[in-house]
């Protein structure tokens, strides 16, 4: 099970005492995953999904709402080639319900698909967090950062709507409980998404996800520790690259010294430095100090004088 799925099997514990927030989380679940259909030239709808656990939780929502169950057959997902769970509503009354659903609307040429969120079902913000769920449940998912060392992924929560309007009224209802999402168009869909670790920790706790909360947590401590040890690490890489480049020079001054002025020519402490140094090109700064018995201050004094007269040959 992905992180995604557990999500959702945490939100399908959570149960709704009012009807109203029944109704949002099942316009929302209908909106996102469901779709309208014929059925003996009969309007209706089906909803498609491979969780039993999805099935059976918005069956029981729609007995509860309106008194009769949806019927509940198997088909194939010719696409991944699953088998998968439809529930389908196609009785005398299913204009009625996706009227009260806020799905379709009736004018005078009759019944046609609300692009827009109907706000009547979101009057409470108990309501809000219901549709919010329902949302996630039919088009959400969730993605954490990997371990591995160099991975680009990233916190990302997101939620997917085939057309612009559906979009836009939901970043407005997730801004009125208080999350600022953004919205991109990917490959012909709208996408709205969260990408700041505690934005999607707060949201996971709205949705009542808390289990998923706690594991997010331990993941962004884990995250936390290993970018500090990296960061530690490419702080001790660098320190020692600068120390590379500094023997180097130093080695290259000593041998020019040596070539051209000749090592007897200097003084004695700085031809003593300046031999221990072309001798001993792996030691450090303070290997290299204690080899001639003098403190790292000294040393450094030197060797900027073995550079300093190599400069001006």
């Amino acid at each position: 099970m992905n992180y995604s799925e557990e999500v959702k099997s945490e939100i399908l514990k959570t149960e709704y005492d009012s009807a109203c927030c029944k109704r949002a989380a099942l316009s929302a679940f209908l909106r996102s995953a469901g779709s309208i259909i014929t059925d003996g030239g009969r309007i209706g709808f089906e909803i498609a999904t491979d969780s039993d656990e999805l099935a059976a939780y918005f069956a029981k929502i729609i007995s509860e709402l309106y008194g009769k169950a949806p019927r509940a057959v198997k088909g194939e997902d010719k696409l991944n080639r699953k088998n998968r769970i439809i529930l389908r509503y196609s009785d005398s009354d299913v204009i009625d319900i996706l009227v009260d659903l806020g799905i379709i609307e009736i004018d005078d040429r009759g019944p046609a698909i609300k692009l827009n969120i109907d706000w009547y079902i979101l009057e409470n913000d108990c309501c809000k967090v219901a549709y919010v769920k329902g949302m996630f449940l039919g088009s959400g998912s969730v993605t954490l950062p990997k371990s591995e060392i160099g991975s680009s992924t990233g916190y990302h929560l997101e939620f997917v709507f085939t057309n612009y309007q559906t979009a836009t009224d939901f970043c407005e209802i997730l801004s009125e409980i208080y999350f600022l999402p953004k919205l991109v168009e990917r490959k012909g869909n709208f996408v709205v998404y969260l990408k700041s670790s505690d934005e999607i920790s707060d949201l996971l706790a709205t949705m009542g996800a808390s289990n998923a909360v706690l594991k997010l947590a331990e993941i962004t401590v884990e995250k936390e520790v290993s970018n500090n040890e990296n960061r530690r690490l490419n702080c001790e890489v660098s320190n020692l690259n600068k120390q590379t480049v500094a023997a180097v020079k130093q080695i290259v001054a000593a041998r020019k010294i040596e070539e051209i002025l000749g090592l007897d020519n200097i003084d004695l402490k700085l031809k003593e430095t300046a031999k221990a140094r072309i001798e001993n090109k792996g030691m450090t700064m303070s290997e290299l100090a204690a080899h001639l018995g003098v403190t790292k201050s000294c040393l450094n004094h030197r060797l900027r004088k073995i550079v300093e007269i190599a400069d001006n040959l």
